[in-house]
């Protein structure tokens, strides 16, 4: 009789940070908006959850990342909307120092 092998188990560890989210809006007149915030989760942003429920909802609210009157954009002007999430890309400075060393 055949013995069933049990599969080792699933270790499921959330990646660790940083990682940069990335909300770029699109404008109905043809403007671009883009907010970026770093966490060290890849879970979505409040704001950014916030955002999208009030712009499938169609709601005439004005959307800033932290609550500044003078920064934001008014959900009902949004035509598109992109989200991205990612690693910070290292500076270019500091690869311009690496490839100097290693020249040496």
């Amino acid at each position: 009789m055949a013995t069933k092998k049990e599969a080792p188990a699933k270790t499921t560890e959330a990646p660790k940070g940083p990682f940069v989210h990335q909300l770029q809006l699109y404008l109905v007149g043809g403007q671009q908006f883009t907010v970026n915030e770093v966490t060290d989760t890849v879970d979505m942003p409040r704001n950014v959850i916030a955002f999208v429920n009030a712009w499938r909802e169609k709601k005439d609210v004005w959307h800033s990342p932290n609550n500044d009157p003078r920064f934001g954009v008014r959900v009902r002007d949004v035509s598109m909307y992109e989200y991205r999430v990612g690693r910070p890309a290292p500076a270019q400075q500091a690869e311009a120092a690496k490839k100097e060393e290693k020249a040496e």
